[in-house]
């Protein structure tokens, strides 16, 4: 379940900017446990167990492990449901989906002992990242207008850009905007157009101050989201182990994301303009690529270590947008529908690497504890190019704001004949400073598994 506490006036700087944002780029960063149901079971610590095709995501010496060949597909059935306080009024709204966590295979061969490698694999898998299958809505009494998000927009756009010309259409001038003078002009011409805001001086060409035509308030106001995608890791790994001991793994990781956001506000108002919906879908397209190296020692039969490396994840992301508001009142009945896709230009996001150390004992066949520890310098993101204005703002956001953050997570299994009984936790260190922003993320799990063969 997830709970939101939701502030502002629509919290307007965020549910209508675009993706092009720090807090977007940390939700790139993957969190949350997927894969198959044993990893999920033991909270993801298996940096050092191996055996196990969401493991190898941890780390790619892992797939040496296996005794044999092995295939394996993994089901999720996600379930959110968001509750949120919006100037203490409470809503509530949710989702549920059943997804492909994980799906991949593994080909063990046997080495030669002269050359002192004993085994070796190959291995391609699948996981789920993340899923951004999301339904929020919230309600309440506002004391600040959505006209104040177009005021701001508006703030220094000369009234000629917003006016439209003889012969000029409402999808042309919007399309020149976006072109030739920035988002920002988009944004007050929407607002202008659909007489949510005034010029001071409606006949001067060269005005740059705006007025509400939205009243005085109190504001009524609704907020409604349907997200819909998902992020997910395709990994091509190799390993070979070293006298039955030591194993080194390879991965080659292709990483994609897609997110498609739809968002509704409404506002009801005692202004000449008393009713406002404002309408926006955001789409997001973006592929990258990563590596990992990883090793485990076999110390004793029993005790195993392990130590990995995730590079930076490399992105391109492209972004596009499309808009529509209408508003009504005193002989007021306007609807802006540019019908013209937004496409921002693409850009470039460098997602943190880590480094991932771990330790497991295995009980012989009774069962295993485990523990991975990672940390992952967040101040190491970056957006570019950097002579952009936006992202040059975001990277200093990032070297001011974000911190190098630890992930500790702890898992066992105990056997009872052919059944196991599994639990896991996990503790995730807040990327940023001040961690009244986004504080740590606890998490508990728990699994029940049949096996017909048991192996470690």
């Amino acid at each position: 379940m997830k709970k939101a506490i939701i502030i502002g006036a629509l919290a307007l700087g965020a549910l209508f900017s675009s993706a092009q944002s720090v807090q977007e780029g940390l939700t790139y960063t993957p969190q949350d446990i997927f894969g198959t149901a044993r990893f999920r079971a033991l909270s993801g610590a298996m940096g050092s167990l191996g055996g196990d095709l969401s493991a190898i995501g941890v780390n790619p010496a892992g797939s040496t492990v296996f005794a044999n060949n092995y295939v394996s597909l993994s089901l999720n059935v996600f379930n959110q449901d968001a509750d949120t306080d919006y100037f203490g009024s409470t809503s509530n709204d949710g989702s549920t989906d059943v997804t492909i966590n994980q799906v991949g295979g593994v080909l063990v061969f046997e080495g030669n002992n002269e050359s002192g490698v004993t085994k070796f694999s190959l291995g391609i898998n699948y996981d789920a990242l993340r899923n951004y299958d999301t339904r929020l809505f919230f309600n309440g009494v506002s004391d600040t207008s959505i006209s104040q998000y177009f005021l701001n927009n508006a703030n220094g756009i000369t009234l000629d850009n917003l006016q439209l010309q003889n012969g000029e259409t409402v999808s042309g001038l919007y399309r020149f905007l976006g072109e030739n003078v920035g988002f920002d002009a988009q944004q007050a011409f929407l607002g202008y157009e659909a007489f949510i805001i005034n010029a001071v001086d409606d006949t001067d060409p060269n005005n740059i101050d705006y007025v509400s035509n939205t009243g005085n308030g109190p504001y009524n106001q609704t907020y409604f989201e349907d997200s819909n995608g998902y992020q997910n890791k395709t990994s091509f790994n190799g390993a070979l182990e070293i006298d039955n001991k030591f194993s080194l793994g390879l991965n080659v990781n292709i990483h994609y994301l897609f997110n498609e956001k739809f968002t509704r506000a409404t506002e009801n108002s005692n202004g000449n303009v008393s009713r406002t919906r404002f309408d926006n879908v955001l789409r997001t397209d973006g592929s990258g690529v990563s590596f990992q190296l990883g090793t485990i020692a076999k110390v004793t039969k029993q005790f195993r270590l392990g130590l990995s490396y995730e590079s930076p994840t490399w992105y391109t992301i492209e972004d596009n947008l499309v808009q529509e508001i209408e508003a009504s009142g005193a002989n007021i009945n306007a609807i802006v529908a540019p019908r013209v896709e937004n496409l921002f230009a693409p850009y470039d996001l460098r997602l943190p690497g880590s480094w991932t150390a771990s330790a497991s004992y295995v009980f012989g066949k009774k069962g295993l504890i485990s523990l991975d520890y990672g940390i992952r310098d967040y101040t190491n993101m970056k957006f570019s190019p950097e002579n952009d204005f936006i992202f040059s703002q975001n990277n200093q956001f990032i070297s001011n704001n974000l911190d190098t953050a630890t992930t500790l997570r702890i898992g066992g299994e105990y056997r009872v004949k052919n059944w196991s009984l599994r639990g896991g936790y996990r503790m995730i260190d807040s990327p940023y400073k001040d961690k009244s922003i986004m504080d740590d993320l606890t998490g508990y799990s728990l699994g029940l598994g049949y096996s017909w063969e048991i192996q470690f």
